[in-house]
């Protein structure tokens, strides 16, 4: 895990390179502080900031063949290295034992085919000297982030958008549009672009090129549900054995590797599953915040049990070595702005708090550690698509989880123009919503290619900036070609979802935790006066850019209201105070 970083440009060779590219990454040395590397031509210059985790003497970068040709900056893991290294051994002399070289091979020997190949996460750019190009890729689900702004002929790039923010000259714009997407749709936003006006992500599952003649992006890859699988199929035991495979590939590192537990399914049966194959029982880092147990679970959009209970059992019965991270309302109140300067496409779910501290406990020791992230998304976890009104059209999510008072125009008109926008998308794909089963994979097909990408930032930017390297085992490319084809009727046999991974799951996992009902992470409740008061203090120090987007009116009532506020409000706060604290911090003009 690394952070990367580069300028390419044609019309002024040596534009400045040698000044902006280390400002470039210094904005994100929290993304390797293992050593950094610079490497200068005439058309383009690449950096690099390293998280040493495998070949820690050998993987330096930025990593240039013998023949001075290629040069490459890498972000990510390749599980399968040492199998495609010696694939690719009769063709390239390996000087070195890590995956970055074999990233580097596999492209020269296989050109993009090679994209194909990897199982793992990744983000990367090539520089070919000779013919004076350069090519970019990014993984199936966006797990790796690689941010860019093309602009006058000139390509910036870096593993995060601030990064191309820090060598801004002139005022740095918000992009409207964006933070209308965050506000209307939270959970979908920041994925297709930045929240800075001309910075934009390339998309998970596509590569771009670029040379003298300008820059050209393609999908490389889409994540296609098939419902081949049906519920007729005996298919557990493919499942419980991908399962294991893909954990014991993402285990895969010269340093020790941790664990998050939640005490859901998830998390739970990665811990399992990775403690057997690990020498000594593994560590696990578990949250815990002031009220945890006074948490209404009965009025909670998606947290609907106590994991801290599970949890603690789990990590017992597995034979785990837990360490609960306490988190208080001072904590959080104190971590607010640094949350939203490290999340620079805004923080969308309270429960980053968790991932924040979470990653700063864990990242004090351990470089790596393996997450349940991604498992919802693709093997049927999310309890709201049973719900026929969520899965009417986009618009029944929307409409499930955020509908705030807007001054650029009604909520419903935007919600219908997202709704337009999200069925494109999924039509383009080949999916409707016209009979139950095509609703099903229509939404499903969504949550993978917006929600799941903003989920994978979020865990991504949170983790690195403490120096750790999450990695995702549902993310392997064996076990998501099977899920992919799982049919919605399977996934959600009997009204439970996740049926299918539960059944994989028996003798893998405790059985309290194998048979509990979804519950997503969970998030204080006990903040809403934390919020106030900080929303207060956005209102009027960010009143004018505020209400550039929102109705301030509504806002101040809700503020100083002394009803509790419902999570509904909580979570507007919460963006509201996130969406000051990110303007200020970058300077950000309408």
């Amino acid at each position: 895990m690394c952070g990367l970083a580069g300028i390419v440009n044609f019309n002024h060779p040596h534009a400045n390179f040698k000044t902006r590219l280390p400002t470039m990454l210094a904005a994100q040395r929290h993304r390797g502080p293992d050593g950094c590397g610079f490497k200068y031509y005439g058309s383009a210059a690449l950096a690099h900031t390293r998280l040493a985790l495998i070949d820690l003497a050998g993987g330096d970068q930025p990593f240039i063949s013998r023949d001075q040709r290629y040069c490459l900056v890498y972000n990510g893991e390749i599980y399968n290295f040492a199998e495609l290294r010696r694939e690719l051994a009769p063709l390239w002399s390996f000087a070195t034992e890590s995956d970055t070289e074999v990233v580097l091979a596999a492209y020269v020997c296989w050109g993009e085919r090679a994209l194909h190949r990897f199982n793992g996460m990744f983000a990367f750019f090539i520089w070919d000297e000779q013919l004076k190009q350069g090519f970019a890729a990014r993984d199936l689900l966006g797990i790796k982030p690689f941010a860019y702004q093309y602009q006058h002929g000139e390509l910036l790039f870096g593993s995060e958008a601030k990064a191309i923010v820090a060598v801004a000259q002139t005022p740095v714009k918000a992009d409207a549009d964006a933070i209308l997407e965050y506000l209307v749709a939270p959970y979908f936003s920041g994925v297709e672009s930045s929240m800075f006006a001309g910075i934009e992500y390339l998309q998970p599952g596509h590569c771009l090129h670029i040379d003298s003649n300008g820059l050209v992006i393609r999908q490389w890859r889409d994540y296609q549900l098939t419902a081949e699988i049906t519920p007729e199929q005996n298919v557990e035991d493919e499942l419980s054995h991908l399962l294991g495979k893909a954990t014991n590939r993402a285990m895969r590192a010269d340093v020790p590797v941790a664990t998050y537990l939640s005490g859901g399914l998830d998390s739970t049966l990665i811990s399992a599953i990775a403690n057997k194959a690990a020498p000594q029982p593994l560590a696990c880092f578990s949250i815990r915040f002031a009220d945890h147990g006074k948490i209404d679970y009965a009025n909670s959009l998606i947290v609907s049990s106590d994991d801290m209970p599970c949890a603690l059992g789990a990590a017992q019965e597995i034979g785990l070595r837990q360490q609960i991270v306490d988190v208080d309302e001072q904590q959080i109140a104190e971590s607010f702005s640094e949350l939203a300067a490290v999340n620079d496409a805004l923080p969308a779910w309270e429960q980053e708090f968790a991932q924040f501290h979470l990653a700063r406990v864990a990242g004090a020791q351990f470089k790596a550690v393996l997450v349940g992230d991604a498992a919802d998304e693709t093997h049927w976890g999310y309890p709201f698509l049973l719900d026929q009104a969520a899965t009417r059209s986009p618009a029944g999510i929307l409409a499930r989880f955020s509908l705030p008072k807007l001054a650029l125009g009604s909520a419903q008109e935007l919600t219908q123009m997202f709704n337009d926008k999200y069925q494109q998308l999924a039509g383009s794909a080949g999916y409707g919503w016209h009979s139950a089963t095509e609703r099903s994979l229509a939404t499903a097909y969504l949550v993978v290619k917006r929600w799941l990408p903003r989920l994978l930032h979020n865990g991504d930017i949170h983790a690195m900036r403490h120096s750790l390297e999450a990695r995702v085992p549902f993310a392997d490319v064996e076990l998501l070609d099977f899920a992919r084809k799982v049919h919605p009727e399977l996934g959600y046999r009997q009204g439970c979802e996740k049926w299918l991974l539960r059944q994989g799951s028996r003798g893998l996992l405790p059985e309290q935790v194998r048979t509990r009902p979804k519950s997503a992470l969970p998030k204080a409740q006990s903040v809403g006066l934390v919020y106030q008061r900080l929303a207060r203090t956005a209102l009027q120090t960010s009143a004018e850019f505020i209400g550039h987007f929102l109705e301030l009116a509504p806002l101040f009532s809700l503020s100083t209201q002394r009803e509790p506020l419902t999570e509904m409000e909580r979570a507007l706060l919460f963006r509201v105070i996130s969406l000051s604290y990110w303007q200020q911090r970058y300077k950000v003009v309408i």
